[in-house]
């Protein structure tokens, strides 16, 4: 393969799958907000899609929006303290993998361009400033920015097109949710799974993961 630059999934790919990072710290978020716990939960997972997908583009707009669904109001400091929770809960979810940022640097010595493709709500471009990748990338996509998410083909080619280079150029590594593998050999793209531990659990977020027969790997530097 004749390759110029390497895009990355974000969860389960740089950091840690996104569930295994929150833990409890979810439910201290809602508790916050003072309403009936089960039914924000289920609206919060609910809505999910629709925060990936960039409907909100402040973190009070998405919390208000299932509030307001369970008909609360909520006072402007409850708000902001279910805010600061909720991007607390985040930033935990943020910290690199072990040889995340030395793969990163490796990429960058010899030459690749890099470019992170990710599906996530709006907290992630919000906080990424202040991560340990802030400076590491020449092109982010973030979907809640771009109103648009994997596996939607247009966003692959938007990465390469940020990144000025063709489909067929670029590696394409990810943890496989949602089929993001093959959309990105549909394009052109060179995919390759990085296998965790998050994939083994039957859900259909991660199928693609566990039914996948192209190439893999167990960690980045491998």
């Amino acid at each position: 393969m004749n390759l110029a630059a390497v895009i990355f999934d974000f969860y389960g790919t740089l950091v840690d799958d996104f569930d295994s990072s929150v833990g409890r710290t979810h439910m201290d978020f809602v508790k916050a907000l003072d309403v009936a716990e089960e039914s924000f939960r289920k609206l919060w997972r609910e809505t999910t899609d629709m925060r990936v997908s960039g409907a909100f583009q402040t973190v009070e707009a998405s919390i208000e929006y299932v509030a307001n669904l369970l008909g609360a109001r909520l006072p402007k400091s409850q708000l902001s303290r279910a805010v600061n929770m909720r991007l607390k809960m985040i930033r935990r979810t943020l910290h690199p993998k072990p040889d995340a940022l030395e793969t990163l640097a490796r990429l960058k010595e010899e030459g690749y361009k890099i470019g992170l493709l990710s599906n996530c709500s709006i907290e992630i471009p919000i906080l990424w400033p202040e991560t340990a990748f802030a400076d590491r990338f020449d092109s982010l996509i973030f979907s809640s920015r771009e109103r648009l998410k994997k596996p939607d083909l247009a966003i692959y080619y938007l990465a390469c097109e940020r990144l000025g280079v063709a489909p067929e150029q670029c590696l394409y590594i990810a943890d496989g949710e949602n089929y993001e593998l093959a959309a990105a050999a549909k394009v052109g793209l060179h995919p390759l799974l990085i296998r965790n531990s998050a994939q083994n659990i039957t859900r259909e977020l991660h199928r693609e993961a566990r039914e996948w027969q192209g190439e893999a790997v167990t960690e980045l530097t491998g």
